[in-house]
């Protein structure tokens, strides 16, 4: 199995919604990067699981837009910013799935790829971009890219 954990682009300052606030203008172009990269890798995700916030999932909808993929997304409130890494560790190691895609926040998607390798960074920008390889037994980083960080 193939993982792909992305965390959401900048976001407004509005927080009228209970869902949280949506993107920012800089935080749709992060996440419209943040597709096209993972298009250049190949992605092609059967599996979307988000937060349920709203920035979350305008994230995943602006990615998987430029991967040109529709799927409905699995909201769970175990990927949300408290959610738990051994619990979302156990969500995704379960699903019958060769390739997820998770869009959550800093610091439960920072925890959760740290538990699967402690090569992976524990801090990172909005919409950095992870990927790990799953063999049934261990989990390997193969890589993150920072697709936020040039966005003005």
């Amino acid at each position: 199995m193939r993982l792909y954990l992305v965390r959401h682009g900048a976001y407004r300052s509005d927080y009228s919604s209970e869902r949280g606030p949506g993107l920012s203008p800089r935080g749709e172009e992060q996440a419209r990067v943040a597709g096209q990269f993972l298009k250049s890798q190949h992605a092609k995700p059967d599996v979307l699981i988000t937060s349920g916030y709203l920035r979350a999932q305008e994230t995943a909808t602006q990615i998987l837009a430029q991967l040109n993929v529709s799927l409905e997304p699995v909201e769970s409130p175990d990927f949300t910013p408290s959610g738990d890494p051994h619990t979302m560790r156990a969500i995704i190691e379960a699903l019958p799935a060769q390739e997820v895609l998770v869009v959550g926040h800093m610091t439960s998607i920072g925890e959760f790829a740290h538990l699967l390798s402690f090569q992976a960074p524990a801090f990172f920008d909005t919409c950095t971009v992870m990927a790990f390889e799953f063999d049934g037994t261990r989990w390997k980083f193969l890589w993150f890219n920072d697709c936020g960080r040039n966005v003005l």
